[in-house]
């Protein structure tokens, strides 16, 4: 059995029912579809091959909407630090595809004494990204 790695528990890691070429291009798609801005998408095995090593596929995709982060930042700048949010995809060495993405609202709100109804926009990311990895429905 294949488990994903090892990750705080503010992170949610969610195995895909698609390889890891498909589970990107749906994350995309889903981001695109929900009004999600895709900032930058790092494809970090071709960073890593551009320095000698090598890295299974792995692609960090920033992503965000100003609508929710906008309010977040005009009520605490610093803030900005955890925004735009990230996802990760990854294959592993079984050839399994993950994605995670930090729920960063706790921090928020307790880190950086934001209103919960401020950071509440941006924690129905968690659901895109769980979406991405899900099976169709038949």
């Amino acid at each position: 059995m294949t488990v994903a790695a090892k990750c705080p528990a503010s992170v949610a890691t969610f195995r895909s029912e698609h390889g890891f070429s498909i589970t990107v291009a749906r994350l995309r798609g889903l981001l695109a579809d929900k009004g999600m801005t895709i900032f930058v998408d790092i494809d970090q095995a071709d960073a890593a091959a551009q320095v000698g090593m090598t890295l299974r596929p792995t692609r960090l995709i920033v992503f965000g909407n100003p609508k929710g982060g906008t309010p977040v930042m005009q009520a605490n700048p610093a803030s900005g630090l955890l925004l735009p949010l990230k996802a990760l995809v990854w294959e592993d060495e079984a050839r399994v595809t993950w994605l995670a993405i930090e729920d960063i609202t706790s921090a928020l709100v307790d880190g950086y004494g934001l209103d919960a109804s401020v950071v509440e926009p941006l924690a129905k990311a968690r659901a895109l990204i769980q979406m991405a990895a899900a099976r169709d429905p038949a």
